[in-house]
């Protein structure tokens, strides 16, 4: 509930809306779960990107979201970067559906 010593608070006039994706270092485990279950907006946009992403991986981007035994940690560079794309996409269609 208290701002961080540097960040910047301010209010935008007019303009256009902008989505800025994190990068590596902004995910935990169990990220997205409750979007997943809630959203489904957000766990089509998931599912999608899992389609998208099968042919140039040997893992389920679902179960990684979700913990699953023998899903790949997010510890893997090669697991974490196509994870935080997809869940920054799905988020940006979360919004869009709800407005």
């Amino acid at each position: 509930g208290e701002p961080a010593p540097h960040a910047v608070q301010g209010r935008a006039r007019g303009g256009r809306t902008v989505f800025v994706f994190p990068g590596q270092g902004a995910q935990w485990a169990g990220m997205a779960v409750a979007a997943l279950d809630a959203s489904e907006a957000f766990a089509a946009t998931v599912a999608a990107c899992e389609r998208a992403l099968a042919p140039h991986t040997n893992w389920s981007l679902t179960e990684v979201l979700r913990g699953a035994p023998g899903a790949p940690s997010l510890d893997r560079v090669d697991v974490v970067q196509p994870v935080l794309f997809a869940v920054m996409v799905a988020l940006a269609a979360h919004w869009r559906a709800t407005g």
